[in-house]
């Protein structure tokens, strides 16, 4: 059904062709004891040349609804390749593993 929605709305809002606009940057709240962890989509997509699908569909890493995966992202899950840590794993970008590494996502408030 979500799915359904995002194409109907894509349909009215753009021409074939068109680019989709980047969704908003957000921040990541549940990260305690760290600070939160904002996320640019505007980085990703014009930076590091990533797509929708990259982290959407092909492998499904995030719901499309905003922080839908929040409640089961622990660090944990991104050390095991889930989630951010399907990319920032060492090799594709920076990993997450050290704990020098904390502040490169986590913001102090």
């Amino acid at each position: 059904m979500a799915f359904a929605v995002i194409v109907l709305w894509l349909g009215q809002n753009f021409a074939v062709g068109a680019e989709i606009p980047v969704p908003p940057d957000f921040s990541y709240e549940d990260t305690k004891p760290l600070g939160p962890v904002p996320f640019s989509h505007k980085f990703h997509v014009t930076e590091k040349k990533q797509q929708c699908p990259d982290c959407h569909t092909k492998p499904k890493l995030f719901e499309m609804k905003k922080l839908a995966a929040s409640p089961k992202m622990k660090m944990a899950n991104l050390n095991e390749g889930q989630f951010c840590g399907n990319c920032h794993n060492g090799k594709k970008a920076f990993a997450t593993k050290e704990a020098k590494d904390c502040a490169r996502c986590h913001v102090k408030k």
